[in-house]
């Protein structure tokens, strides 16, 4: 099994000289995880995804970074659409029939998104197949929360967001911003290519994590997309990701074709900019000195869970109107800081359950979620954890303590 290990290494053509003492870790890892049953790392730690990132960032420093299928342009090659393929024929006459209403509906849901998703592919070079992700990661909501405690269009578990970038905590959780979102799943989509070499097993990668595709190649003996896409070492979900993505991506690139209505991609004509806040402030008080509308201010600021900026951590780059920077500024400095307390902490103990303690504290779920990002509440709850929950205040009615995230089945069907 030390063999996939080598040739993953040859590969990227990284001189002994270039390596560090992390990188050299990082192998042995590899060469460990292809020779236990227990993979490169540990599942279900907090670190790992963050870890197996900076791994693979390693491996690509100092080498050619361009993979087996990169140009010497350094472009990306597309991604296959295999539509004569018998999978992706079957997933068409899912999507297109027996699904068709929640095809239009993801369709619809993607028109708003698709022009800043296609622009950022572009900024990066990417092939533009990669636009149509989302619609089959989140069905093209931004608030998408998955059974196992993934969020956003691009399905982000909390280590993975913050090892690409995004602010994930009770009170800002950046996997519900759409274009810093999608910025981190490029980003992602990037090191997963560059470790695995072709967009098939990148994109399932993407779907099943890659210390799992790591550890079937390496079970497998293998090195190409064929040689597992059937393995039942992998989740049915992971097996099926890869054709249903080309399915729908077939689909929303031509949808007339399949007798859906035309995208219209047309770009959101309101300009923006970014003004730094230290401090905590009800965006309801920042609309009224900006003469916005919250629903306005929340709208451009989606990652926000308490309608407030954080009052902890680092300043807070809030979006405005463009060209209301200058009055903000100056009315900045009449508005109150809000300083009401807004959580308490609850140690699980012996006996608690999740109906329990919604009961207690007079919350439910959905908000529940929103302020512990990092623990899965569809799980039993485990002894000695600590949940953020909400203090319950007098508020404006337009305010709310959490943005309302919405549970939904996934495209792929888990």
């Amino acid at each position: 099994m030390v063999f996939f290990a080598i040739q993953i290494f040859l590969r990227y053509q990284v001189t002994l000289k270039k390596l560090t003492v992390f990188s050299s870790l990082a192998l042995v890892m590899v060469i460990a995880g292809c020779g236990s049953k227990n993979g490169l790392l540990k599942s279900g730690t907090d670190n790992g995804h963050a870890l197996t990132n900076a791994f693979s960032r390693v491996f690509a420093y100092g080498t050619n970074k361009l993979g087996p299928d990169r140009s010497q342009s350094g472009e990306y090659p597309d991604v296959p659409l295999e539509e004569n393929d018998p999978r992706v024929k079957k997933f068409l006459r899912e999507y297109v029939y027996e699904k068709r209403n929640s095809t239009r509906n993801y369709l619809i849901q993607a028109e708003p998104y698709l022009p800043m998703v296609k622009k950022v592919i572009a900024d990066n070079g990417l092939p533009i197949e990669l636009a149509y992700l989302f619609l089959l990661e989140s069905g093209a909501n931004p608030e998408a929360r998955s059974p196992a405690n993934a969020l956003g269009m691009w399905q982000f578990m909390p280590a993975t967001a913050r090892s690409y970038g995004l602010r994930v905590d009770s009170y800002v959780d950046e996997r519900l911003d759409p274009e810093k979102s999608t910025k981190a799943a490029l980003l992602y989509l990037k090191d997963l290519y560059g470790m695995f070499g072709c967009w098939r097993l990148a994109l399932s990668a993407y779907n099943s994590g890659e210390n799992k595709l790591n550890k079937v190649l390496c079970q497998e003996d293998a090195t190409e997309y064929d040689d597992i896409c059937s393995s039942r070492k992998l989740r049915k979900e992971t097996r099926e990701f890869l054709p249903r993505f080309q399915a729908l991506t077939i689909i929303a690139k031509n949808p007339t074709k399949y007798g859906f209505p035309k995208l219209s991609e047309k770009f959101d004509q309101e300009t923006s900019e970014y003004v730094t806040v230290t401090g905590s402030y009800r965006l309801s008080e920042i609309a009224q000195a900006l003469g916005e509308t919250t629903e306005k201010l929340t709208d451009f600021n989606p990652a926000l869970m308490r309608g407030v900026t954080p009052p902890d951590g680092p300043s807070y780059p809030l979006r405005i109107p463009a060209g209301k920077k200058p009055v903000f500024l100056a009315k900045l400095k009449q508005l109150k800081q809000d300083n009401q307390q807004r959580q308490v902490y609850h140690v699980v103990s012996r006996g608690d359950t999740l109906k329990s303690i919604l009961k207690k504290y007079n919350t439910n779920k959905t908000i529940l979620a929103g302020l512990n990002p990092d623990v899965n509440l569809n799980k039993r709850l485990i002894r000695g954890h600590r949940l953020v929950i909400p203090v319950v205040t007098n508020r404006p009615k337009n305010v709310s303590e959490v943005s309302s995230v919405r549970n939904r089945s996934r495209p792929h069907g888990s």
